[in-house]
Order: structure tokens, then sequence, then C-alpha cells
């Protein structure tokens, strides 16, 4: 018996790649979900502090969330991810194919 050593590596990188990426593209998508609001500017040119007042009104402060394109950019790395993760699972499992 002997070792193709060849497709051993091209096996080995293979998989190191791939996880590396999937891993990259979840890291990604959490990073976009942490993406902060935008900073209000006010009319003198400055911005406003990051911390909400602390007068104890809730009803004076405005919740702008994060941008819609960070949360679009998000679910498409997510999906993304879970798309690699099932095509991985359809390789590996010899009942799918």
């Amino acid at each position: 018996m002997t070792i193709d050593w060849l497709a051993f590596v091209q096996v080995f990188f293979a998989s190191l790649l791939s996880a590396a990426g999937v891993v990259a593209l979840y890291a990604l998508g959490i990073r976009f979900l942490a993406t902060p609001a935008p900073k209000v500017v006010r009319a003198d040119g400055t911005y406003e502090p990051d911390a909400p007042a602390r007068d104890d009104e809730d009803d004076d402060v405005d919740e702008a969330g994060r941008p819609r394109f960070a949360t679009i950019a998000a679910n498409v790395c997510f999906v993304l991810s879970a798309a690699c993760v099932l095509v991985g699972i359809y390789l590996i499992v010899p009942a799918l194919h």
C-alpha cells in the first residue's frame, strides 16, 4: 500500500483554507452586527456624545440602530457560511449523493 502524498497535501490545504474561510465569513458577519449607529452632528458641526443623556428621561434618547447595509451584509455572511457548511455535509455523507 502506498500513500499518494500529493493528494494528501491537497486535501489538507483545501480543508484548512475552507475552514478558515467559513470562520472568517462568520466572524465578519458578527463584526457587521456590531457596527454602531452613525454619530449625530449638531448644528455647530460637533458630534453628539456616544453615551445617552443622564437626565433619567428615556423619551428623549433616539435609538438610530446600526445602518441597514451592516444588517444586510451580516445576513449575507451568515447565509454564505451556512451554505458552506451544508455543502461540506453533503460532500461528506455518502447517502446524500
